[in-house]
């Protein structure tokens, strides 16, 4: 049968192998077969509560069994899943869930008892898999034990150009925006990853992203297309860099995916050196540049494993790559993040539309099948940056402008220059200043301000210059904590630096230029 849906990589692994592990977590580990049917059970629990073909599903849970067995549910009802971060402020995921119109939301009593005391429209049902209920039950919530239930989800209408996921990443205008991504683009992805990276069944592969990040989509659905066995990291794994280090080891993960902070964390503090891990063979990182050096670190702990570097935002999902076969002598060059994935076209263009030459800076635009569908609820954004390719002879397809600055080598490689506007990357995770600056000037106390991104090291971080009203006070710590009930901990500037007020251009715009260079 060809695969043509995402919940068929479940199924299919199942009719193959219905024995072999397909995931484990908590101490708990389920069998493809096994997995297959308790999604099975859940789909059909969705679809007895009114959910059904083409809604959009909230998963607002802990990174775990429960999470991926909703996941693959809502998705074999036809519905999209959106992911929720668990540690996000209330006001946050009630926004995200108002925006996309959520039909469900599966979640656990503790988490929904902030969300409902926010108010939920009537027709969103909020529905907690696990717990016990707050002492008083909140209305408006409805238990669903995860397992245990009979009966068999209806069949799917689905086609392949529905909307399998909508991941929300960060706005200029202050609000989220939800990244569509159907079930063809994720598929395509998923089979890309099987035969570039060369996953296999055998393959114990590290599910480290958080579900919210669009790198999760590797760790689950290209695992599952491979057969292969998802871990997904333990709970506060990041908290002591050492412990994970030697659950790497002990659980013989064999392909890792993150950012290469993390990375870097576990060189540093994980003493990653010291223990060789002879299972670990596929080490891939995207999101953010690598430092030179560290990259040269990790080739030296990890001398035998594959090192690759994937590049792409959230709307192309991986559009360029490279095998890390050199790493440059000179601590100030990055490596290059390669070219263009299989089935993906990719093409740096300047501010006329044409292609630039060798060595010239110019914008990448990107080609392919695993491009989104276009910004929830948003269709001026969609069709500002999903557009025809300029000056090209033939065709109408639409091409992504990434708004990220490329160099091409004399090999055919890219290699990344910087942002055309104001979107940083944090940790991994995409950031737009305005979206921060617009969270902040919602406080009362404060006249002007500005966020900028400046290195501390070798890694971008947020500062934050604000001008106060006249007769204010207010410490930075007071505006941390204003921004936590808003925003999420990556998104809340590591600094903030008080002034009378901010420089300005001769046209009257904050001089940013000038702030960086304030020391």
């Amino acid at each position: 049968m060809r695969v043509y849906l995402l919940p068929h990589l479940l199924r299919s692994a199942a009719a193959r192998e219905p024995a072999r592990p397909a995931l484990s977590a908590g101490g708990v580990v389920l069998g493809y077969a096994e997995l297959d049917r308790i999604s099975d059970q859940f789909a059909a629990a969705l679809s007895a509560a009114g959910l059904g073909h083409r809604d959009r599903i909230g998963i607002h849970l802990p990174k775990g069994l429960s999470a991926y067995v909703s996941i693959f549910a809502v998705l074999k009802l036809g519905a999209a899943y959106v992911p929720l971060d668990p540690a996000a402020p209330a006001a946050r995921v009630g926004a995200i869930a108002r925006d996309c119109g959520l039909r469900g939301l599966v979640t656990t009593a503790e988490l929904a008892g902030a969300l409902l005391s926010l108010g939920t429209p009537e027709t969103l049902r909020v529905l907690a898999l696990e717990g016990e209920l707050p002492d008083p039950a909140p209305s408006g919530l409805t238990t669903l034990p995860l397992a245990g239930i009979d009966g068999i989800p209806p069949t799917s209408p689905a086609i392949e150009n529905d909307l399998a996921y909508i991941l929300y990443t960060s706005g200029s205008t202050g609000s989220p925006k939800g990244v569509m991504v159907s079930h063809r683009g994720a598929l395509a992805f998923a089979e890309w990853g099987v035969e570039a990276i060369g996953l296999q069944a055998d393959d114990r592969i590290a599910g480290v992203a958080e579900l919210h990040f669009d790198l999760s989509t590797f760790d689950l659905f290209a695992t599952f297309a491979a057969g292969a066995m998802l871990l997904p990291l333990p709970p506060q794994a990041f908290l002591r860099p050492e412990d994970l280090a030697d659950w790497i080891a002990a659980e013989e993960i064999s392909v890792w995916y993150s950012t290469p902070s993390l990375l870097i964390l576990l060189l540093e503090q994980g003493k990653l050196a010291r223990r060789g891990y002879p299972r670990l063979r596929k080490v891939l990182f995207a999101g953010e540049v690598f430092p030179t050096r560290h990259l040269r670190s990790l080739r030296q702990a990890l001398p035998h494993a594959d090192l690759y570097n994937l590049y792409g935002p959230t709307e192309t999902n991986v559009c360029t790559w490279k095998k890390v076969d050199e790493i440059p002598a000179d601590d100030r060059q990055t490596i290059s993040i390669g070219c263009a994935c299989a089935n993906t076209e990719v093409a740096a263009l300047d501010a006329d539309g044409h292609e630039v030459a060798t060595a010239e800076a110019g914008e990448l635009w990107v080609h392919g099948p695993t491009l989104m569908r276009g910004y929830w609820g948003d269709a001026d954004k969609t069709n500002s940056v999903l557009r025809p390719m300029p000056h090209l002879a033939t065709g109408n397809d639409l091409w992504y402008r990434t708004g990220d600055l490329v160099q091409r080598d004399e090999r055919g490689d890219y290699h990344f220059q910087g942002r055309r506007d104001h979107m940083v990357k944090i940790r991994g995770y995409r950031v737009e200043l305005g979206e921060v600056e617009a969270a902040l000037y919602t406080h009362p106390a404060i006249r002007e301000l500005a966020v900028i991104s400046v290195l501390a090291g070798e890694q971008s971080r947020l500062r934050a210059f604000v001008a106060l009203k006249e007769g204010e006070g207010l410490s930075a710590l007071q505006i941390k904590v204003f921004l936590g009930d808003r925003l999420p901990a990556y998104m809340i500037p590591a600094e903030v630096r008080f002034v009378d007020t901010l420089p300005k251009t001769s046209s009257g715009k904050v001089d940013r230029q000038r702030l960086t260079a304030i020391s």
